[in-house]
């Protein structure tokens, strides 16, 4: 051998990785390595050693058969003398014989195995833990082959399928938990979407052993090794009382759906004529006195509706019921429609309330404007309520979000007033549901904290978002701000927001207001018109600026001012010769308006201020020829106003209500409006109306006898051309949002929520006048949120205080009728004296045919007439059986109806002395 070739055999033999110790034949160590010396110790102290005292249990191995065949064994121990760590070593012993085969020695190559042991270990203790893991899983955990072919089986699937892993282990997971045909399609669509995504995880069903059906959470992933898919695992989750809570939930809330649908039917059915005749009296020449009292009503209704659609608002957004409306509106129409609805409030408590829209910003959008007005609604409501003086102005402003022709409109609303502010510490709890801002407030202001949070929510369901500003100082208020993001609809620009005006171009407009914020807002609107408005805070700065050849075109001249109030203020105007054929407007607030004396004003203004209203008024003034000016300036056949919308648009409307009492409170809203009416008891009589002569307008019941107003809807769009197609305005209790779409499907144009009001049936008949559009096709009205407003029961004469009938009722009726009670009670009276027996009679007659649905129907008319009078006993039992009939349970039904007529013969004998108390001269003083 060479010098190189034995240098690198010594060098190879110096530094391999595994000990190696050369024997001779006596078996004692001759050489060693470095590596057996890192475990047995020194080269000097291991050289001349006999092997047997390193490695006690080493013995040479037999050669006779084939000594060139390593040996190999695994031996244990520890060094010498004790010292040093124990080691585990593999050992393999090549023999070195001589030509005669005689054994020359042996070398043994040492391998370390502690390492290993430790790997060893340590796989063995994470299968065990993953074994333990799947073991205990609370979750059945299968492994399946590429066929699916089941591997393993743990415990809790045992729990969950029924079968124990000797029966489940080599079967087809479908054999075992996929056998009925209910059940199978769902697991192959399971076997499909993990083969060739690699994934499923869903919610479906499989089956037991005993062949009931579990609902499951089933997750499923492949498993790979090396890069080789072996198989899948499987992992199911029993959720059956997940989906029993579920399920719970949902019967519950669809029972709180049903609930709220009730309480909404049976506090609104008696507000009808609460609020109705509210409306109605109002519109008559009271005393000072009475007026009090009408307001007291109407302040009171106003709190309990504004609960009530706050509660039911609330829970339609909690149980994810809320879905926009979209479609075009007129943006300016629906601002301004909200401040028509506060104004009477703003005016009590002697509040200005205005609004500030940017002409910028686009006149029709796309969005929601029920929903938009909703909040509007809140948060100006809330600003009336908690400002004591000044008041609240709405503004609008926006911006196109790029540069972009068709690109969406950035709009920020804000409501702004002069309250008393909100401290940073108090709007931190702003927004939340049933959140005052302290007891105080509740004690003072009422409310059920709701308002806020519903804004909150609408806005976020709409896309944009809602904060406040406030510096909590008196008299400054706070600014709610809240931004939406819409799209400019095709835009019909009316008269009045048109730039190029050359009647007003130029005209110097003199505008007479204590308060600046409404002069800036007429400013402004004057300003966008081309007229040169000129401010004056006061009477007397306004005389002062009257001066001769100031050269003013017009004065618009609020009504309550302190010093000289606006009637003084043009008597004074009107002294001057060179003023008097000077135009002065008076500027006035629901609820305030006293007839001024003859000759002083050449018009009145009613505030919050609408901007066509201005525009109208002020062409009127400049203009020689009204009506060419009108012709030009209003849309094409735009009718002249004159004192009752009846008067201004005349329109044929059938009055569709199977209730006398609703029927005859609807006829007198209709002519206090100035529309004549056709009434029509149920759906069938409404058709056969509507088959003999043409209607513009129908108002429509829903719950009658015969045919309801949804089929009475569905005859006249299948059955009238529709060219003659009538507008169908829905009238009902059942406020709820699946109420109103069941009528929108049915065919109808438009919905009012009992009780009806007559702001609400006014806006409801001018929105009728656009045309239906061809086909049948509904515009759906847009539908807001009206909010109106304890009885003096001294009202009632005593001659017809009838013991047995309620007083508060009594007193309700005779403050809704006024001074026609004596007149309209005898005909109400007879008319239930004669239609309550019947609907008894028809009550029995249902149940005999086992017709629930109009078993319920009459109960409802039975207990309304008898809720009209307070006949309470008599109400309680048509509830009940209304109630019972709605649920189906017929139980005792006859005993209940006897016992409802034994209540119903005591409720005449009551009416029936009513009736001639009312004769009485007793009973009209």
């Amino acid at each position: 051998m060479s010098d190189l070739a034995s240098s690198a055999h010594s060098t190879v033999f110096e530094h391999a990785r595994d000990a190696v110790l050369v024997l001779d034949a006596a078996q004692l160590i001759q050489e060693v390595n470095r590596a057996a010396e890192r475990i047995f110790g020194p080269r000097a102290e291991l050289v001349g050693m006999a092997v047997t005292r390193l490695l006690s249990g080493w013995r040479p191995p037999d050669t006779r058969g084939s000594p060139d065949t390593p040996y190999e064994t695994e031996l244990a121990g520890q060094r010498p003398g004790g010292s040093g760590p124990a080691y585990y070593l593999r050992v393999q012993t090549l023999t070195q014989v001589d030509a005669q085969g005689t054994p020359l020695g042996w070398v043994l190559l040492l391998q370390d195995m502690r390492g290993s042991l430790e790997v060893e270990a340590s796989i063995r203790q994470q299968k065990e833990f993953f074994e333990a893991v799947v073991r205990n899983s609370p979750v059945a955990i299968v492994t399946i082959t590429r066929q699916f072919i089941v591997l393993s089986w743990n415990p809790a699937a045992e729990r969950l399928f029924g079968y124990t892993p000797q029966e489940a282990l080599g079967k087809h997971i479908f054999d075992l938990v996929a056998t009925e045909e209910t059940v199978l399609p769902e697991a192959k669509k399971a076997q499909r979407d993990v083969t060739q995504r690699g994934r499923v995880h869903s919610v479906t069903r499989r089956l037991r052993k005993d062949h009931t059906i579990v609902d499951v959470e089933l997750l499923a992933l492949p498993v790979s090794v090396g890069g080789r898919q072996l198989g899948f695992i499987a992992i199911y989750h029993d959720i059956t009382d997940l989906q029993r809570a579920r399920q719970a939930a949902e019967s519950a809330n669809q029972a709180k759906s049903l609930f709220l649908a009730t309480m909404s039917h049976e506090i609104r059915t008696p507000m009808n004529a609460i609020i109705g005749m509210t409306g109605l009296m109002l519109d008559t020449h009271l005393t000072g006195e009475q007026r009090e009292f009408i307001s007291t009503i109407r302040q009171s209704s106003e709190a309990l509706l504004t609960l009530l659609n706050d509660v039911l608002d609330f829970s339609k957004i909690e149980a994810g019921r809320f879905e926009t409306d979209l479609h075009p509106f007129d943006l300016r129409q629906c601002v301004e429609s909200v401040l028509d609805l506060l104004a009477v409030r703003a005016s009590e408590k002697g509040l200005d309330l205005g609004a500030d829209i940017s002409p910028k910003v686009p006149q029709v959008v796309m969005g929601d404007a029920s929903r938009l007005r909703q909040v509007l609604l809140n948060l100006v409501g809330n600003a009336l309520k908690f400002t004591e003086s000044g008041g609240a102005v709405v503004s609008v402003d926006g911006a196109r979000r790029t540069e972009a022709p068709d690109s969406p409109w950035e709009l920020t609303f804000s409501v702004q007033d002069t309250g008393p502010g909100i401290s940073a510490e108090m709007q931190k709890g702003l927004f939340q549901p049933f959140n005052q801002l302290d007891v105080s407030v509740t004690r003072k202001f009422g409310g059920t904290g709701l308002g806020l949070a519903i804004s909150k929510r609408l806005v976020e369901a709409m896309g944009g978002r809602i904060w406040v500003e406030s510096e909590g100082v008196v008299g400054r208020g706070a600014t709610f701000h809240f931004a939406l993001t819409v799209q400019a609809a095709p835009q019909t620009t009316a008269g009045y927001l048109r730039a190029d005006q050359p009647l007003l171009q130029g005209r110097r407009v003199l505008i007479v207001d204590d308060n600046a914020i409404n002069r800036r807002l007429l400013g402004r609107q004057l300003q966008s018109w081309g007229a040169v408005p000129v401010e004056a805070g006061s009477g007397m700065e306004a005389l002062a600026k009257l001066q001769p050849g100031a050269g003013f075109d017009v004065v618009l001249i609020d009504h309550q001012m302190p010093g000289l109030d606006g009637p003084s203020l043009a008597a004074r105007i009107r002294e001057r010769d060179d003023l008097r054929s000077l135009p002065l407007l008076l500027l006035t607030s629901p609820g305030r308006r006293a007839v001024p004396p003859p000759g002083l004003f050449s018009g009145v203004l009613s505030r919050p201020m609408k901007a066509s209203q201005l525009h109208d008024t002020l062409m009127s003034c400049f203009s020689r020829d009204v009506a060419r000016v009108r012709a030009e300036t209003a849309p094409s056949g735009a009718p002249a106003p004159r004192d009752r919308p009846g008067d201004r648009v005349p329109l044929r409307i059938l009055l569709v209500e199977d209730n006398p009492t609703n029927q005859r409170l609807a006829s007198l809203m209709l002519d206090r409006l100035g529309y004549p009416v056709q009434a029509a008891s149920n759906g069938r009589e409404a058709v056969q109306w509507a088959m003999r002569q043409r209607f513009d307008v129908v108002l429509m019941d829903l719950q009658m006898p015969e045919m309801d107003g949804l089929e009475a809807t569905r005859r006249l769009r299948q059955e009238l051309p529709p060219n003659v197609q009538p507008w169908v305005i829905a009238m009902t209790a059942n406020a709820m949002d699946s109420d109103r779409e069941q009528c929108f499907e049915a065919g109808m144009d438009d919905f009012l929520a009992k009780p009806i009001r007559v702001e609400a049936l006014t806006a409801a008949l001018v929105r009728c006048q656009t045309p239906r559009p061809q086909g049948g096709t509904r515009a759906r009205a847009e539908r807001g949120t009206l909010v109106e407003a304890p009885l003096d029961e001294d009202i009632v004469p005593v001659a017809a205080r009838i013991p047995g009938l309620q007083s508060a009722a009594l007193a309700r009726l005779w403050r809704e009728l006024g001074t026609q009670a004596v007149n309209i009670l005898p005909e109400l009276i007879d008319t239930a004296l004669h239609s309550m027996p019947a609907l008894l009679d028809d009550a029995y007659t249902a149940l005999r045919h086992g017709l629930l649905d109009d078993l319920s129907r009459a109960a409802h008319t039975l207990k309304s007439n008898a809720a009209w009078f307070g006949a309470a006993a008599l109400e309680m039992q048509c509830r009940d059986i209304e109630l019972r009939a709605d649920a189906g349970d017929v139980a005792d039904m006859a005993e209940r109806l006897d016992r409802c007529r034994a209540e119903l013969d005591v409720a005449r004998r009551l009416l029936s002395r009513l009736r001639e108390s009312i004769g009485t001269p007793a009973s009209r003083s």
